[in-house]
């Protein structure tokens, strides 16, 4: 065994997906663990341009944009984690969502190792599918809330930890 090498990379089974149960200014995360296939669209949208005098359109960059969707495998069970994200689906409340590469916590201690991105989300419609011996699973897209705090600053996308 090379006790000299690292991981380099880490696996989409690795990643934590959770959602924020109190508020910004105090939160509370909650894991989400029947989550998968958690995809996130982060940069500059690109858009069309026609010149005059030219026979094809480019591309510049525009508004940069948020959004993606995850899919989430309902449990038999009560599913309160389930119950939350649908719920603010249906009322089209903002919730708090935060993705790392490792778990928040380790033994009720905040993981210094952990890294990723919180950012105040609105979710879309669910989508669910029941085929035959297949999970029931939801697919669920959210994008980047127009969100404030109650100092009126507004909350966007953030590195997780927070840059000092």
């Amino acid at each position: 065994m090379a006790t000299d090498l690292t991981r380099g990379a880490y696996s989409g089974k690795e990643t934590h997906l959770y959602y924020n149960s109190a508020t910004h200014a105090s939160p509370t995360w909650v894991e989400i663990p029947r989550a998968r296939n958690i995809s996130v669209n982060d940069g500059p949208a690109l858009a069309d341009v026609e010149f005059h005098g030219s026979p094809n359109t480019s591309q510049i960059p525009g508004y940069k944009a948020f959004n993606g969707s995850l899919e989430y495998v309902r449990s038999r069970a009560a599913d309160t984690v389930y119950d939350a994200l649908k719920t603010a689906s249906e009322d089209g409340d903002i919730i708090e969502l935060m993705h790392l590469n490792a778990p928040y916590e380790i033994g009720g201690v905040t993981n210094p190792d952990a890294k990723g991105w919180t950012a105040p989300c609105i979710f879309g419609q669910f989508a669910e599918t029941a085929n035959g011996g297949d999970p029931v699973v939801a697919s669920v897209p959210f994008s980047l809330a127009d969100a404030y705090d109650a100092s009126g600053n507004q909350i966007a996308r953030e590195p997780y930890p927070a840059s000092p």
